[in-house]
């Protein structure tokens, strides 16, 4: 088999982007918040998240399937679904134990707000969690992932037929989801889900429709477009920081009349968020980040995403545990720049201590595939002795046949392909 390509590290960078972003705008009130993505347009690290879980999908099964491995692709795409779900399943009992626990530690009750509904009725919630029909309040958007990966499946093969025939698809079942109000039902607190899969498949069939131009060279570019783009991209930000500053209450007004819903993927965060993509791609600003000492750790926190989130998801529940007794410190704000500092610090930790792992559990099959290459590559005289030891632990050749005669080593390729331990994408090499 042939070894994979180099990695698409602008995905991994822009996904841990998305990450930081989300851990920031959950965790309680801190100055950070006020540099994020949704303080400057209509959309959010949400859209950055989904769109960029798209081009993942295209690139690490959509190959697959358009090259007729289509059972292969769909069980791969299967079995990724279950292992998110688990991990919220995961998560959403950890959260739970934050918050029963403080509360019982605190003599608080107070704190039971998110998990009134677990202690009130234990059986029933928990029945729900696994069916994930009760969610978290910043536990929500991995079942949205989980809705989406069901979905690649119909969306590829539309795809296979034609890129344009999944997208107006997609669009049609948006324009339904947002005309008939349709959505999946919660239980058994009554109501919705708040990241409405039925619409926000659209932002993910658009991203397996860029990770598809991706694969073929990249997306086009024209001047025109890319004048549009710059140019909401522009308006929203002077209208989502009422005009810097210059006019007060511009962003509620507009807000009251642009359709900028977040659970339903508000036409105009939709439209914001493909100008921005587009104006960030064509204009080359991943190579810059390239050179700062930000790119490698971002990186490190996206390729192993899925860990990753599930961290900072924790780590905001607790951040709230600890807010609630932030009035006992003098330095409220440096208490909160010191609660995100930290929680950066162990996203990134955790990624690190994840690469480690799997550096070592690849390095260990290398060896023994070294060692029994160089069995092989012995005389058959040689292999038949009693001297070497078949476990894969022998002793060196020359000090068992020190002839002077040299033998040819055998190179052992890896057959294992590098994945992205979130998304999964292939890894190709594009200069965005």
């Amino acid at each position: 088999m042939a070894s994979p390509a180099k990695r698409i590290d602008g995905i991994d960078f822009w996904r841990g982007v998305a990450l930081l972003m989300i851990f920031i705008d959950h965790v309680p009130e801190n100055v950070f918040q006020h540099v994020t993505q949704q303080n400057f347009g209509f959309s959010d690290a949400a859209e950055l998240f989904v769109f960029l879980s798209g081009i993942s999908v295209a690139l690490a099964y959509g190959t697959r399937f358009f090259d007729g491995e289509t059972v292969g692709a769909v069980r791969a795409v299967l079995r990724r679904a279950f292992t998110i779900y688990w991990v919220q399943i995961l998560i959403s009992l950890l959260v739970i134990a934050v918050f029963v626990g403080a509360a019982a530690l605190w003599n608080d009750n107070d704190l039971l707000e998110d998990a009134d509904t677990v202690v009130s009725n234990p059986l029933q919630t928990t029945a729900a969690i696994l069916a994930l029909l009760h969610q978290l309040e910043n536990a929500n958007i991995l079942p949205l992932y989980i809705a989406l990966l069901l979905m690649t499946p119909l969306l590829l093969a539309l795809a296979r037929r034609d890129d344009r025939l999944m997208l107006a698809a997609s669009a049609a079942i948006y324009l339904a989801a947002r005309a008939f109000s349709l959505n999946l039902p919660t239980w058994p607190v009554e109501g919705t889900w708040f990241f409405n899969p039925i619409a926000w498949q659209l932002i993910f069939a658009i991203g397996i429709f860029a990770g598809r131009r991706l694969k073929r060279g990249g997306i086009a570019y024209d001047a025109r477009l890319f004048a549009a783009c710059l140019a909401i991209v522009a308006i929203a930000a002077a209208v989502r920081t009422d005009a810097f500053g210059f006019a007060s209450g511009l962003w509620q007004h507009a807000h009251d009349v642009l359709d900028c819903g977040k659970s339903d993927l508000g036409f105009a965060r939709l439209v914001h968020f493909l100008a921005l993509a587009y104006v960030v791609y064509h204009s080359g600003l991943t190579g810059p980040m390239r050179r700062t000492r930000a790119f490698l750790p971002l990186c490190l926190m996206g390729r192993y995403g899925l860990p990753v989130f599930a961290t900072g998801t924790v780590l905001s529940a607790m951040g709230e545990l600890v807010e609630t007794r932030a009035e006992a410190f003098s330095h409220q704000l440096g208490f909160g720049v010191a609660i995100v500092v930290g929680g950066i610090l162990m996203h990134y930790l955790v990624a690190r201590g994840l690469a480690a792992w799997r550096d070592k559990s690849r390095a260990q099959p290398s060896m023994v595939n070294r060692a029994h290459g160089l069995q092989m590559a012995a005389p058959l005289s040689l292999r038949k002795s009693p001297i070497v030891l078949w476990s894969g632990a022998s002793l060196p050749v020359s000090h068992i046949y020190p002839a002077r005669q040299s033998y040819p080593r055998v190179a052992v390729a890896q057959s294992g392909q590098d994945w992205c331990d979130d998304d999964r994408h292939r890894s190709i090499d594009v200069s965005s």
